[in-house]
This record gives C-alpha cells, sequence and structure tokens, in this order.
C-alpha cells in the first residue's frame, strides 16, 4: 500500500503540475510561477509538520511580489534569496496569501492525504481550487499598480 507522501507526490506530480503548465506556470516540484515582466507570482505548496507514512496535510500558498521593489530590498542588504518563495510572508511590499483565505468561508484551508486517498481526485480537487481562487487572485495583483 503506498504511503500517504507517496500519494501526495504522484498527485502533484502526475496530477498537478502537468495542469499548472497548461495554465502557463512553470516551475516543478512545490513551487510554481505564473511568468511575468514585473512581478514574481508565486503557487507554493506547503507540507505540514508531523507527516506520517498515514497521514500528510498540505495547503496553497500564493505571492505576488514585484521585482524591481524585491531588487530594491536585496540591494539594500536584506538576507533573502535571489528571487522570493510563495511559503514565506515578506512585509506589507509584498502581497501573500493562503487559498483557505481566499475560498468560501476565509478559513485556513488543508488537504488530508492518507493511505486511502485516490491521487487523481486529490489533484483534481486541487486544481479546481487553483482555478477557481488561486489563479484569479494572481491575476488581480497582476493587474494592481505597485
Amino acid at each position: 500500500m503506498a504511503t500517504a507522501q507517496e500519494i501526495f507526490s504522484t498527485a502533484v506530480r502526475k496530477g498537478l503540475s502537468p495542469e499548472l503548465r497548461k495554465l502557463g506556470f512553470t516551475g516543478s516540484g512545490q513551487v510554481f510561477e505564473l511568468p511575468d515582466p514585473g512581478m514574481w507570482l508565486l503557487l507554493g505548496i506547503q507540507k505540514s509538520s508531523g507527516v506520517t507514512a498515514t497521514r500528510l496535510r498540505f495547503t496553497i500558498n500564493l505571492a505576488a511580489v514585484p521585482k524591481e521593489k524585491w531588487q530594491e530590498v536585496l540591494d539594500e542588504g536584506a538576507k533573502f534569496p535571489a528571487r522570493p518563495v510563495p511559503n514565506k510572508v515578506y512585509g506589507k511590499w509584498a502581497w501573500w496569501s493562503r487559498i483557505g483565505d481566499l475560498m468560501p468561508g476565509a478559513q485556513d484551508f488543508w488537504w488530508t492525504v492518507t493511505p486511502d486517498t485516490e491521487p487523481g481526485e486529490l489533484a483534481g480537487k486541487v486544481l479546481a481550487a487553483c482555478l477557481d481562487y488561486a489563479v484569479p487572485a494572481l491575476q488581480a495583483q497582476q493587474q494592481k499598480n505597485w
């Protein structure tokens, strides 16, 4: 029987990643970028701590960071990586949200994976949430005049 981690990996690698790429995202693993010349538009998958063979929880984080502001902060000496990551909050000059905050009820939302979870069904549910909430939110940030 597959572990929760194996099911999660299959759902992301074979289900979610290819569909995000069809929408224009680049990236793999657990970090994806919607290319834009002036903004980092990022979608990241964050697993919870305490992953076991029988249970894994994860959520989606989103970030929109103006590239010019990012470079400015780096030039001022901030100890950040060369490009932002979606699973970290940087400051008021960068937008960040968890997908649950964008969903009806605006509450933190985590998917749970167990050995009984079907990877294709899981990928479909996550993709639907991304299409309904994550992609429109990133596109809205893209349209803002930062």
